[in-house]
């Protein structure tokens, strides 16, 4: 999900058309569209539409109340979690430039797309726009200098339709016939692994289109594969990339990378462990999506029972809120193959305190995996939804890695603006980093920096699929 410009600014639209979406009332109507889907599934009843505004805005409150009160509150719930802060320079870097490809799948026109990919090296080899069922909008490019193949998938272009399509059966991530590898001919009777149904059917749509330029291509001249994509995007990224190891990468693991921004729970979760070598998931704050699954639709429907009984009674104020919601989390069971999590490591960014309108936001960030307790449960804020926006996620992951590279956030764009304008740049005008197929970031001065005009081979002629 995204919800983007498609006027070649590749901008966000501003925050400001998205003010209604800070009220409780319409965070809470959102919140039934996932508790409608999931209760369909496990056959159990939701709060009337009344006492669940009622719950949500109460929990806002003491929500907003302790992170006023203590504004590490967050970091103290991590830190007893396990996670640990977030200190590798280079994926932070990583994941501060390719959030951009995820941003740009959203442009519609594939000349956009071209003239910002030439913007920082790099050749567009197919732009699949066809949108329909188990199809999704992809790019893939390359950049022959450095090897690297950039795989961007498009997510949904709404909320309502993220917030719809999130809770859904799920299956097999796997045909069940037997396919090529790269190293035998093996089949999938040994390979687990249960993924969100509507994300498992779109990453076969894309791979059915990118896996014979893999094959003939990418994978015998050795080209690395970043796999990206933001919010829906970013589940089908993650459950394609699981595919593509496994048929493919099992043998060269260094060959494939996944960078997925707004994960939503896809994978079962030895599934989404198994794939911590290769992918890492992007949480931003209080991102609702990252927790719409049938686990969290169910917790929550205990929790706002339990809230409501207590508000009732008069007694919510004095209850203990930390262990109202650790003995849910300990009591709630679904079933293995529908109790899915986000994908691989996760890198959780949140904000210090509580930020209102301009006020400046402070940044941290912390690793775990799919199991960290921040994801298996919701959390309620004004920005649960705005959260959500790719345009948040480009200014966390900037800020984390200029915090530890100390480097300014607009250093990890992959693309100049002035390369638009018809004037060349010189490599001294270029800050951006470069790395090459070992994720090294020093920039050869006999080789141009990302950002500048290069002279690009003229092997594989760019397609359109429409």
């Amino acid at each position: 999900m995204g919800i983007c410009h498609s006027d070649g600014t590749a901008d966000v639209v501003s925050e400001e058309s998205f003010e209604g979406l800070r009220s409780s009332s319409a965070i809470a109507s959102r919140l039934r569209h996932v508790l409608d889907a999931a209760h369909r599934i496990l056959n159990e009843e939701t709060l009337p539409v009344l006492d669940t505004v009622r719950v949500v805005r109460k929990i806002m409150r003491v929500s907003k109340a302790m992170r006023l009160e203590n504004p590490e509150v967050i970091t103290e719930e991590c830190r007893a979690d396990g996670c640990k802060p977030m200190t590798d320079v280079q994926e932070a870097r990583q994941l501060a430039s390719y959030v951009y490809h995820a941003q740009l799948v959203y442009e519609a026109e594939t000349d956009q797309i071209r003239e910002r990919l030439i913007g920082c090296g790099m050749m567009l080899i197919q732009h699949n726009k066809e949108i329909n069922t188990g199809r999704v909008a992809n790019y893939l490019a390359i950049d022959p200098r450095r090897k690297i193949a950039v795989l961007a998938i498009k997510g949904t272009s709404t909320i309502e339709d993220a917030l719809t399509d999130i809770i859904a059966d799920t299956g097999p991530l796997h045909l069940l016939n037997a396919v090529k590898t790269a190293g035998s001919a093996r089949g999938f009777s040994s390979v687990a692994g249960f993924a969100h149904g509507g994300f498992r059917l779109a990453a076969h749509g894309v791979l059915h289109q990118v896996e014979p330029v893999i094959w003939h291509f990418l994978w015998p001249l050795q080209y690395q594969l970043i796999l990206t994509g933001h919010s829906l995007g970013a589940g089908t990224a993650c459950c394609l990339a699981k595919i593509l190891y496994d048929r493919i990468y099992y043998a060269q693991p260094q060959l494939l990378r996944c960078f997925a921004y707004a994960t939503p729970p896809c994978l079962d979760k030895a599934t989404a462990l198994s794939m911590v070598r290769y992918t890492v998931s992007v949480v931003h704050h209080d991102d609702l999506v990252t927790r719409a699954s049938l686990y969290n639709a169910k917790l929550m429907s205990n929790i706002w029972r339990e809230a409501k009984r207590l508000m009732d009674a008069d007694e919510f104020e004095d209850c203990d809120k930390y262990g109202l919601v650790h003995r849910y989390q300990h009591e709630i069971k679904v079933d293995l193959k529908d109790d899915l999590y986000v994908a691989g490591k996760v890198m959780y960014v949140y904000k210090l305190g509580y930020p209102k309108g301009q006020d400046p936001i402070t940044y941290k960030a912390v690793t775990k995996d799919g199991t960290m307790a921040r994801l298996r449960c919701a959390s309620f804020s004004r920005s649960s939804l705005t959260d959500h926006l790719c345009n948040h996620y480009i200014a966390c992951t900037g800020e984390v890695a200029a915090q530890l590279s100390g480097t300014s956030p607009e250093h990890f764009k992959p693309w100049l603006e002035e390369t638009f304008s018809g004037q060349p740049i010189g490599t001294s005008d270029c800050t951006k980093f470069c790395e090459d197929i070992r994720f090294s970031c020093a920039i050869q001065p006999s080789k141009p920096a990302i950002g500048c005009p290069v002279t690009l081979p003229t092997l594989l002629k760019p397609t359109t699929v429409r």
